[in-house]
């Protein structure tokens, strides 16, 4: 995804579009556009811009945005405060459902030798959802045996 995308993609879902956005930083709809087609002299959004944006939407495409370009992901924090070994044990269950459903979907894929759009649009979410439960197990893991000091 490029900036423009990141943008569009970021406000697509709130009441009032571009215009509301446009308000909460201050801006015109026509200064916002030409922020974000850089035009007239116009700077792209500052990254407390994008980051205000992000918080309005509570979205995680700026994160993501800024992540792929260093070559990282975006994962999920799990909520630790009353964690347990059944929840341990919950998590490593969903953990091993949905790496059955991603290695599933990867097998039905490769049936015909080609990944289409949209077998590789579920492959990246199922991929996406692993990634950031196999993050959160990990993280569960060590708060649930890690030394006391």
């Amino acid at each position: 995804m490029n900036k423009k995308e990141m943008v569009n993609k970021t406000i697509l879902d709130i009441t009032g579009g571009k215009e509301a956005v446009a308000a909460v930083l201050g801006m015109s709809v026509d200064s916002f556009n030409n922020h974000l087609y850089e035009k007239k002299g116009s700077r792209f959004f500052s990254v407390d811009e994008l980051v205000e944006m992000a918080d309005l939407m509570n979205t995680t495409y700026v994160a993501e945005y800024f992540a792929h370009r260093v070559g990282h992901l975006v994962v999920e924090v799990p909520n630790l405060a009353e964690f347990d070994s059944v929840d341990m044990f919950d998590c490593h269950l969903q953990l091993n459902a949905v790496k059955g459903m991603l290695d599933k979907t990867i097998e039905e894929a490769k049936a015909d030798g080609v990944f289409d759009t949209e077998e590789r649009k579920a492959i990246g979410q199922l991929k996406r959802e692993y990634q950031a439960m196999f993050e959160a197990f990990m993280l569960k893991l060590d708060v649930l045996y890690a030394e006391t000091r």
